[in-house]
């Protein structure tokens, strides 16, 4: 007799387990896993990005303001440094003295020390002034006419040639210096100073007269 075996996937009528059944396999219970509870989907914040705009465009606003406000301060500060320069005048406006006479207009000749040691052309406008432009016709004109002209037409001096001639023994660059002083009416004591480039100064001591003719003074004698 031949002992067949069931398969086991055939249930015995009868019941119970296939024989070997039991023996041969086990059948395996599979306990279901709970399904996995769906993830929420994240809500994005619609504020967000209006929030960091807004963010953005108050800081931008905050930005230019400051920048606005930085210009107005530099624009009051130099509008001020400017007013001040324009309104100090200390070093920039000239002096009454400085200030050079107008056009046309000559500048008053300063009047030279009577007691000092003249130089100057001199004039004719005093009997000192005349003394000072005959000595300058001499030293530094070197002009016998010139010397002469300033002279009473009878005057004993001598004539605008010899005067020359005298001139011309005088070397060039020479220099002069007189000191007149007043010794009575139209007589003065004459102190004049020859200065020579190669020797000592010569001091030669006069008395001079002068004269007045029409308003103009001249010289009358020298002693």
């Amino acid at each position: 007799m031949t002992n067949t075996k069931r398969h086991p996937a055939v249930i015995d009528l009868l019941g119970g387990t296939p024989h070997g059944a039991a023996a041969d396999t086990a059948t395996t219970v599979t306990v279901p896993t709970p399904p996995t509870a769906p993830k929420r989907p994240r809500t994005k914040d619609s504020r967000s990005p209006r929030l960091r705009y807004v963010a953005a465009l108050i800081a931008v606003l905050a930005l230019l303001g400051w920048l606005f406000l930085r210009l107005l301060s530099d624009n009051d500060e130099r509008a001020q440094e400017r007013i001040a320069d324009e309104t100090d005048t200390s070093e920039t406006a000239p002096t009454l003295d400085a200030i050079p006479p107008a056009l046309g207009v000559a500048a008053p000749t300063p009047e030279p020390d009577p007691t000092g040691c003249r130089t100057d052309p001199g004039d004719q406008k005093s009997g000192p002034g005349v003394i000072a432009a005959f000595e300058h016709a001499y030293y530094v004109t070197r002009s016998g006419t010139a010397v002469r002209a300033l002279t009473t037409p009878d005057t004993s001096l001598p004539a605008k040639e010899t005067i020359q001639a005298g001139i011309d023994t005088v070397p060039k660059g020479t220099t002069h210096c007189v000191r007149i002083t007043p010794i009575a009416a139209r007589i003065y004591s004459v102190a004049l100073t020859e200065i020579r480039t190669d020797q000592a100064p010569g001091q030669f001591s006069q008395t001079i007269t002068t004269k007045d003719i029409d308003g103009r003074w001249f010289v009358d004698s020298i002693s």
